[in-house]
């Protein structure tokens, strides 16, 4: 309790921390100050946070008792403190009114210390990204050889894909090229599939034999990229004959195969397009319990559309439009924009109203863009007195909006019949349509010749 001269004097007994701790945020700078230097000579731990912050303070005598504050705190017994207070340093390393280079480098030094670096291990996974990257720039610079080999594997097999990159960036840092080649070995293993990539392709320029070996293990990876580093080294047939054999029986039984067959099959199509071609055959004609995941029947169709031509080409086309799978349905759309024939509107809206799903009718949409305008005004006009699936009306007005805004380029009205059969379109969907997408579209009309003008 405190006495009735301190209660109105405003002042507040120096051993209660917990009364001086909300005077750190006071709109008064001389309290604020106050507060710090007293916080500074009793040292309580759940202060440091709050010092941190008037680091950041916009009165310059308040940022220094601050700075000096702090200091204090550079003590073992205060350690505990500061792996609380370590998330608060995300402002101090943004340094937005002072130049607080001094302060973190001593903050480094006492955290970093041999007796103190293992306690941060215990946090460091909870600490936001900006204090991680400051915390391991900062090791690396103090740090021995040995050290600094152990630091970056950590950091390149960890999951944080940004201290990976940071870890990528100082390998050739290293002295000793038995070292680099050591961490390039580990870093193939890595969860980040840019990591395994660079890593692999640098383990092949320095150390070939090991390099070999790698890219043979990483042939069907899952990324990309890693694949792609495996096969530009993997340049002999013999070198690819024992992935070539996996790769075959694990699309013979895709459900149990790794990543459901899609590295495998995607391994074959650069190899042997000609093998690919047919496991995919195979592969879409499985039914039931058997049939392959969406992702797999993707790839297959990709492969079938892009290897076939005529007849062939247009019947995996439309079993990719007319699949239940948006990501199946994608293929055909990235076919047509390659040049591929789309299909025609009367074997198109069959295929993706048969499962009644907006994104199916969506994907129609995007391929109805790659026939002639009035044959999409046409089409357009037919949906909308169609029973259409939820969703579904509002994909067919942004596709009529579109339509009007690539007619601003400037069109003329199609010679008849087909002139006579679009106003005949028109007169029965307008009153269909609301009033003001209707008069956009009208006024589209007549400027195009098609309607008489009002």
């Amino acid at each position: 309790m405190m006495e009735w001269k301190q209660r109105f004097s405003g002042q507040v007994p120096e051993q209660d921390a917990a009364a001086w701790l909300p005077r750190l945020t006071a709109p008064d700078g001389h309290e604020r100050q106050a507060a710090i230097e007293t916080l500074a000579r009793m040292r309580p731990p759940e202060a440091l946070p709050g010092l941190i912050a008037r680091v950041n303070d916009w009165v310059p005598q308040v940022r220094s008792a601050a700075r000096s504050a702090i200091e204090q705190f550079f003590v073992d017994d205060a350690f505990p403190a500061w792996l609380d207070a370590l998330p608060a340093l995300v402002d101090v390393l943004r340094g937005q009114r002072a130049d607080h280079s001094s302060l973190l480098d001593g903050i480094a030094a006492f955290m970093l210390a041999p007796q103190r670096i293992n306690g941060i291990a215990g946090v460091r996974e909870h600490l936001p990204p900006l204090v991680r990257r400051w915390l391991d720039t900062s090791e690396w610079r103090i740090a021995s050889e040995s050290r600094r080999s152990a630091l970056l594997a950590e950091r390149l097999l960890g999951g944080d894909v940004v201290a990976a990159r940071w870890a990528l960036a100082r390998v050739e840092d290293l002295s000793g090229a038995t070292a680099r080649s050591a961490l390039w070995l580990k870093a193939v293993d890595s969860p980040s599939g840019t990591v395994r990539a660079h890593a692999l392709r640098r383990l092949c320029d320095t150390t070939p034999d090991a390099g070999i070996a790698c890219a043979q293990r990483l042939a069907l990876d899952p990324r990309g990229s890693v694949r792609d580093v495996a096969l530009a080294r993997l340049r002999r047939p013999e070198q690819t004959e024992e992935i070539r054999q996996l790769a075959e029986a694990q699309l013979r039984a895709p459900h149990r195969a790794p990543h459901g067959g899609a590295p495998a099959l995607l391994f074959l199509a650069a190899v042997d397009s000609a093998c690919a071609t047919v496991h995919s055959e195979r592969l879409l004609a499985l039914t039931g319990s058997a049939r392959p995941p969406a992702r797999l029947r993707a790839l297959a169709l990709q492969q079938l559309i892009a290897s076939c031509t005529g007849e062939a080409q247009q019947r995996w086309l439309k079993q990719a439009v007319g699949d239940a799978s948006a990501q199946v349905q994608r293929v055909a759309v990235k076919a047509v924009a390659r040049g591929v024939l789309p299909p025609s509107p009367a074997e198109l809206w069959p295929l993706v109203l048969e499962h009644r799903q907006a994104r199916s009718l969506k994907t129609g949409l995007s391929l109805l863009r790659f026939w002639g305008t009035w044959t999409q005004l046409e089409e357009l006009l037919k949906l909308v007195r169609l029973p259409l699936p939820d969703g579904g009306a509002k994909y067919v007005a942004r596709a009529l909006v579109q339509w009007e805004l690539g007619t601003r380029r400037g069109v003329s009205a199609p010679a008849e019949p087909l002139a006579s059969q679009l106003r005949g379109e028109w007169r029965a969907s307008a009153p269909l349509l609301m009033p003001g997408l209707r008069r956009q579209l009208q006024f589209a009309l007549e400027v195009a010749g098609l309607l008489p003008k009002a």
